[in-house]
């Protein structure tokens, strides 16, 4: 089973910011079907995590920033989940209120948090953050962290929110790249915190060679971050590492499948998980 962790998806053309288009739930469906080459098979990614356009939930309430996210959940159960995007400036009782329903309604299965577009320090955060880590832990969801661009997106800030917080599982995005290539501070925090796991999308290949040596293929994620990245283009950075060298790494198919959606299976506690 492929699952993409990270997509992003709305209706409405402000939804985005930075003037820059959406994706619909309709659009992404005929884009997971693909056909995607992978490890000599044509396949579909299976499943998908999907979160707001995260630029509308610098402000207002959280029922309206997840609203279409949840209505297309429950028309494409078999296909869609949802994961809530948490803003700790915001109403932290009712941020908390919100997430608190949609995991537990079964629809939303993790949690992302956003330092750059929100506009925080998550090491100075603390007195904001600590509240909706305490009801993530009790709700045994994974939170994805947007990683690698400054002043706010650097893994190093968030390895005391990682420490203090050993029941969480927090899966770093991008694999700490996007703007700025931080992907040794993920892999170098990863290794010292056993709850945390990489995000492939984004990661060079050389990269993620290195992530895997440093601390395994089972804390290795799939997120494409679609549509800013395309589905296919992630995947294939995937399928490379079952190559021979020196241009893969031999990686068994079986590990491969376990980046691809195995892993993020179990974290997200699907029926079915290996």
């Amino acid at each position: 089973m492929i699952i993409d962790g990270h997509i992003h998806v709305a209706d409405q053309p402000d939804d985005a910011g930075f003037r820059a288009p959406v994706l619909d739930a309709n659009a992404l469906l005929r884009l997971m079907d693909g056909p995607f080459q992978v490890m000599g098979e044509q396949r579909r990614v299976d499943r998908a995590l999907v979160q707001p356009m995260i630029s509308p939930t610098r402000s207002g309430d959280p029922v309206a920033h997840h609203a279409y996210i949840l209505e297309q959940v429950k028309l494409h159960p078999d296909r869609l989940m949802g994961c809530f995007v948490a803003n700790p400036l915001l109403d932290i009782g009712r941020t908390i209120e919100v997430m608190r329903e949609l995991i537990r309604s079964g629809h939303f299965r993790a949690v992302k948090l956003h330092p750059t577009n929100h506009g925080y320090m998550p090491f100075k955060s603390r007195d904001r953050l600590d509240p909706i880590l305490k009801e993530v832990a009790a709700l045994g969801a994974p939170v994805i962290v947007h990683q690698g661009d400054p002043p706010f997106a650097h893994p190093t800030q968030m390895a005391p929110v990682i420490e203090a917080f050993p029941q969480v599982t927090f899966i770093l995005g991008h694999f700490g790249t996007q703007r700025v290539v931080l992907a040794d501070e993920a892999i170098y925090v990863a290794t010292k915190n056993k709850n945390v796991y990489l995000e492939t999308g984004w990661g060079a290949l050389p990269r993620i060679k290195e992530g895997i040596v440093a601390i395994g293929s089972e804390r290795l994620v799939f997120g494409s971050d679609c549509p800013i990245q395309e589905i296919g283009s992630q995947l294939r950075v995937i399928d490379v590492l079952t190559w021979d060298h020196p241009i893969g790494i031999k990686l068994p198919h079986a590990k491969a499948e376990g980046i691809m959606g195995d892993n993020i299976a179990r974290l997200l506690d699907l029926k079915g998980a290996v």
